[in-house]
């Protein structure tokens, strides 16, 4: 999850096993959104070679980072490396796993890529797309620099970050706006929070 979302109220609005179906209702929550960023954001943690590739293929500019788990001998140094995975071999890269992946895009220009490449298992991949939801405090929502649209590919509701066979879609809102916020984002969209 992008540090900025940290700071915001996120509640999960949709579930949903069909992938493109959360795509389409984010795309539907960023339509509402009164200014919306230029760039989209995956987040991923990779541990598999085909995992990799599949990833890498469909961002190729993206920064890998390994962080060897805790008590397992590194195989690039202590703190950590960027393996260039591109000119690795399926060995040379698996000793390198697990690798964290993180990749920024136009929007509008990688989604169907990434969707393509989630295959049928792997790790939860997270598409941010940030923005500003419109004042409407009438409503209960109140705009912010903090405000998002995340899918969770593969990542539960309960805890996003925990592999599973759905698709959550989150809208990050301000603490001021809160649940109130979310329902009148949930209702505007044509989604149940």
């Amino acid at each position: 999850m992008c540090e900025d979302c940290l700071a915001s109220y996120t509640h999960c609005v949709h579930v949903t096993t069909d992938a493109a179906d959360a795509y389409r209702q984010a795309m539907r929550l960023c339509a509402l959104m009164e200014h919306r960023g230029e760039e989209a954001e995956l987040l991923t943690h990779l541990e598999s070679v085909d995992e990799v590739r599949r990833m890498a293929a469909a961002l190729p500019n993206s920064r890998f980072v390994h962080h060897p788990y805790p008590g397992a001998r590194p195989s690039c140094g202590a703190g950590g490396c960027e393996p260039d995975v591109p000119v690795m071999d399926d060995r040379e890269l698996e000793a390198h796993l697990p690798l964290e992946m993180s990749a920024r895009f136009a929007r509008g220009t990688a989604e169907d890529r990434v969707i393509a490449a989630l295959g049928d298992s792997g790790s939860a991949v997270f598409l941010v797309w940030p923005g500003r939801w419109p004042d409407r405090p009438e409503h209960g929502l109140h705009g912010s620099r903090h405000d998002a649209v995340q899918v969770a590919f593969r990542g539960d509701h309960a805890d996003p970050a925990l592999p599973s066979g759905r698709h959550a879609v989150h809208v990050h809102v301000s603490k001021q706006s809160g649940h109130r916020g979310v329902e009148y984002l949930a209702a505007q969209s044509g989604v149940r929070p």
